[in-house]
């Protein structure tokens, strides 16, 4: 029982750099990883990604597929594994400057630190982004905020 202790975190220390190498190698386009969990426990893989575009379920499915059966992932796990591939899901938190773009239009709610380092949150209309931030309006005031001031940054979904 120790032994199997011991031996899975080095087990997984070695294995996850050759498991998100293999993820990314089955990936297509312009898809990117976003995040990537490995449950040694249970075998699970949860593969989160995104992309510019939007990605069709059916194209998710492909990619899972292609990752199931890539030789280096059954060898890895000879007696099968979990494997959950998706976007990210509502409410989750902006990373990459592709993913603001891709909102533009939108509603943000977004934290940053101010121009005395103090934590500012508010809701938002995304106006536009580029390569070192983001253009937000609020009541008919436009704020430019740089990407390393943002904390926190989600799509705020609204039915009305």
């Amino acid at each position: 029982m120790c032994e199997k202790w011991v031996e899975k975190p080095t087990f997984l220390f070695w294995n996850m750099e050759s498991l998100k190498n293999i993820v990314k190698s089955n990936l297509v386009d312009d898809i990117q990883l976003m995040d990537l969990v490995y449950d040694a426990r249970s075998d699970y893989i949860k593969i989160i990604i995104d992309s510019p575009k939007d990605i069709p379920i059916g194209k998710t499915s492909f990619i899972a597929k292609r990752i199931k059966n890539d030789e280096n992932i059954i060898s890895m796990f000879p007696n099968g594994c979990r494997l959950e591939v998706r976007t990210p899901g509502i409410g989750s938190n902006l990373n990459h400057s592709f993913q603001y773009k891709k909102n533009i239009g939108r509603k943000i709610s977004l934290t940053y630190l101010g121009s005395d380092n103090e934590s500012i949150s508010k809701l938002y209309d995304l106006v536009d982004s580029n390569e070192s931030g983001i253009l937000v309006k609020n009541k008919n005031v436009e704020i430019f905020i740089h990407y390393e001031k943002i904390v926190s940054a989600k799509i705020k979904v609204s039915f009305d």
